[in-house]
């Protein structure tokens, strides 16, 4: 069996999908990752609609 890092087992089947991590490590990380992108959004242009911004020089050419 395979150890995530908190020690406790991961599943042979989920093991085998990819992920590395037990099912509450997993949703410790993704709910991390859901707060960090809500700050990665904004309209791209005036009265447009808002987009994810997934890079610096999306985030430069912001309104223009």
């Amino acid at each position: 069996m395979k150890l995530c890092k908190c020690e406790e087992e991961i599943s042979l089947q989920r093991y085998n999908l990819g992920y590395r991590t037990c099912i509450d490590c997993g949703e410790k990380v993704a709910k991390k990752e859901i707060e960090r992108k809500k700050g990665c959004v904004a309209p791209l242009y005036n009265k447009g609609a808002y987009q994810y911004i997934s890079t610096v020089e999306q985030a430069m050419d912001i309104g223009k």
